[in-house]
């Protein structure tokens, strides 16, 4: 059975990946100062976004791709670390750049998952 996601679902799971390090260390917003949106798309598991260059961030997570704790964990956690590198300004050209990929290589260790299907 698939997990039925809603915008609080998506809240609670950010603001538990939040505790943990290394995300933690990173002074992510509270969940309330995030908004939280539920895509039906193939296309992508998740996306980050904020209005231009303001303090609105956006985080959308597809029901079709996220119907387990270990999908919608991992694609959340993905979408941290966009969030971060947004407020850090360590953002590039390339999403996935070596800051990013970095990061992503600590997160994946801290929760046993694997890095290769986390980018």
């Amino acid at each position: 059975m698939s997990l039925q996601l809603t915008r609080e679902r998506l809240r609670a799971v950010y603001a538990a990946l939040r505790y943990f390090p290394p995300f933690s260390r990173m002074k992510l917003p509270t969940p309330e100062r995030v908004q939280f949106n539920i895509r039906r798309t193939k296309a992508l598991d998740g996306e980050y976004a904020r209005w231009c260059n303001s303090d609105d961030h956006i985080i959308d997570i597809s029901a079709s791709r996220n119907g387990h704790w270990q999908t919608l964990s991992v694609t959340m956690a993905h979408e941290m670390i966009h969030l971060h590198q947004a407020r850090a300004r360590t953002e590039t050209r390339s999403q996935h750049n070596a800051d990013f990929q970095r990061i992503g290589k600590l997160v994946c260790r801290r929760f046993g998952w694997d890095f290769k299907q986390f980018i």
